[in-house]
């Protein structure tokens, strides 16, 4: 489809260095909220990570503290440092049933604004484990890649690996370690405790329609689904999808009746979430909109086309 030009860009074939940029910070702000806790369903830290026990020398090396001896000169070693206490959710959440969507590609019209571009969320199972991708592109430029990795349990999905690219910036990952029930992230030390159910950035587009094929009871006045949900930045909180009702809307493919749920943000730079689940797809989202709390621009995502996945 058509792609809209970016307004700061000049008249003959633009930058590589200037159009990305632009159209990357207009695009992906709406998909990724800003790591700041927003309210008390965000996680409480338990203790501080404790202060190192190398102290530093005048020549800059470190040197040991002091060490004291007993009366024989045995030397007492100095005590280990405490391990940093994992962050807490402080909400517990449901584990719903679910039933998976079979593997599948949905194809999108995307629009942001004045920016407007194409989507693809490539949906992945296969026994034991499932691999997710969603590429966004803005003015012919890739904007946004998010993955999502691993397997299945109880609760529905279960990932291991999480990664986000941004543009030309190095991706960041969230690694849901699940033998040691924490989440670890690779820009920051923080660490998470990972409760059952917890889903990333990504995984929810599946675990979502996965519940409400599951439990249609979702689906009816008054009905909700809670997630923990992970970014890649050590952003975790939980998110309460409240369905609104049924609603028609028009896709590329004609009208679809669909079931629509929304994700409140919890503060200023919190994100807002709609999303449209189509049950003649295996309540897949054929609509998202994505925006920030105190943002006037929406991303918004309009299934064009669906087809099954290429082999592998």
């Amino acid at each position: 489809m058509p792609v809209a030009a970016d307004p700061l860009a000049p008249a003959e074939e633009p930058r590589a260095d200037a159009v990305p940029a632009r159209t990357t910070r207009l695009a992906a702000a709406a998909i990724e909220p800003r790591a700041e806790p927003v309210a008390s369903e965000r996680v409480a830290v338990e203790t501080s990570r404790p202060a190192s026990p190398v102290a530093s020398g005048v020549d800059g090396e470190g040197t040991q503290p002091a060490v004291a001896s007993d009366l024989k000169g045995t030397a007492t070693p100095p005590p280990e440092p405490a391990a940093p206490a994992l962050r807490q959710v402080e909400r517990t959440v449901p584990v719903y049933r679910t039933r998976m969507p079979p593997g599948t590609v949905l194809a999108y019209d995307i629009r942001r604004g004045m920016f407007s571009g194409s989507g693809e969320l490539s949906w992945r199972p296969a026994p034991g484990r499932y691999e997710m991708r969603l590429q966004l592109g803005v003015a012919g430029f890739n904007v946004l890649t998010q993955t999502s990795q691993g397997g299945f349990d109880a609760a529905g999905l279960a990932p291991l690996r999480f990664t986000d690219q941004r543009g030309h910036r190095a991706a960041r990952a969230a690694n849901f370690q699940r033998d040691a029930h924490k989440i670890t992230y690779s820009s920051t030390h923080d660490e998470y405790a990972l409760p059952e159910g917890s889903q990333d950035r990504l995984s929810w587009m599946i675990q979502l329609p996965s519940v409400v094929a599951a439990e249609p009871k979702r689906a009816q006045t008054g009905g909700e689904v809670l997630m923990v949900v992970s970014g890649a930045r050590a952003d975790v909180a939980v998110w309460t999808f409240a369905f609104v009702g049924a609603e028609t809307i028009e896709t590329g493919s004609g009208p679809v009746r669909t079931l629509r749920f929304t994700r409140a943000p919890q503060g200023p730079k919190d994100l807002l979430a709609d999303v449209w689940l189509d049950p003649a797809r295996h309540h897949l989202p054929v609509r998202a909109q994505l925006s920030q709390g105190d943002d006037g621009d929406v991303l918004e995502m309009l299934l064009r086309e669906q087809h099954s996945p290429a082999a592998p």
